[in-house]
């Protein structure tokens, strides 16, 4: 009886090991299979794929979006808790591929279509060709944009001046559109939502991206994450910016 007794518990112990071994598996399995704009229909997988990326974010992510997914404005780390997106918006198979294939990473697949031109150098952008702005041009760039942001241009007719040449001799539009909101197909972020990737958004800071210019780099991470992992942080990322509903966490 014993001998029998001692079997079964290690029949078990072996059961039990088994079971939770595979678990990882089954999750990856499933979430693969799962359509990724969907999983939001499934609020308990979702919240299962969330937790496990959770030590994969911190490990490989937060560096630069920092542990409370904040963002890092100095080096244009955007927040991903908000509800705002250069690219795509928001929808789990758009943060996925960036995930997956990242942001002028060098990948064939990365997102790539435009960066912000060094509008102070003699040649601004290296793609096509477009007019420098002087610093007084840049300013009145500027307080344009404080203008359609709702905030007190330093000049009234600076920012007249202003408009004309985000319209026309700047070329600003290309990229934000003429009502400023942005393109979140080419990654131009929108210029009328207080919401800043560099800086604070104050005029200093404005020149600076106008003048410099901006192109900033999220590594791919295919081949390097596990296809369920990389689908996993989408998911995380995903939850952080639409927290979960009360009906939903007590379902």
């Amino acid at each position: 009886m014993k001998g029998k007794r001692r079997l079964a518990l290690i029949g078990l112990a072996i059961g039990v090991t088994v079971a939770v071994l595979s678990l990882p598996m089954i999750l990856n399995v499933t979430l693969l299979q799962a359509d990724p704009d969907r999983l939001q229909e499934q609020p308990a997988l979702l919240a299962v794929a969330a937790l496990e990326a959770r030590p994969v974010y911190r490990q490989k992510c937060a560096t630069c979006h920092g542990a409370d997914l904040k963002g890092d404005h100095t080096i244009g780390a955007p927040d991903l808790t908000d509800a705002e997106w250069i690219y795509g918006q928001g929808r789990i198979a758009e943060i996925e591929r960036t995930i997956a294939y990242g942001i002028r990473s060098g990948h064939p697949k990365t997102r790539n279509l435009s960066l912000m031109p060094t509008f102070a150098s003699a040649k601004p952008y290296a793609r096509e060709t477009l007019n420098p702005l002087t610093p007084t041009q840049i300013d009145d760039v500027v307080d344009y944009i404080l203008a359609i942001e709702g905030r007190t241009p330093r000049s009234a007719a600076a920012a007249q001046r202003g408009q004309s040449l985000f319209l026309g001799y700047g070329g600003c539009y290309d990229c934000h559109t003429s009502d400023a909101r942005g393109d979140n197909f080419v990654g131009a972020p929108s210029l009328r939502d207080h919401v800043w990737l560099y800086g604070d958004g104050s005029p200093a800071a404005i020149f600076a991206s106008i003048a410099r210019g901006r192109a900033g780099v999220c590594p791919a991470w295919t081949g390097r994450l596990s296809p369920a992992t990389i689908r996993a942080l989408a998911a995380f990322v995903y939850r952080k910016s639409h927290p979960p509903s009360a009906q939903d966490r007590r379902g």
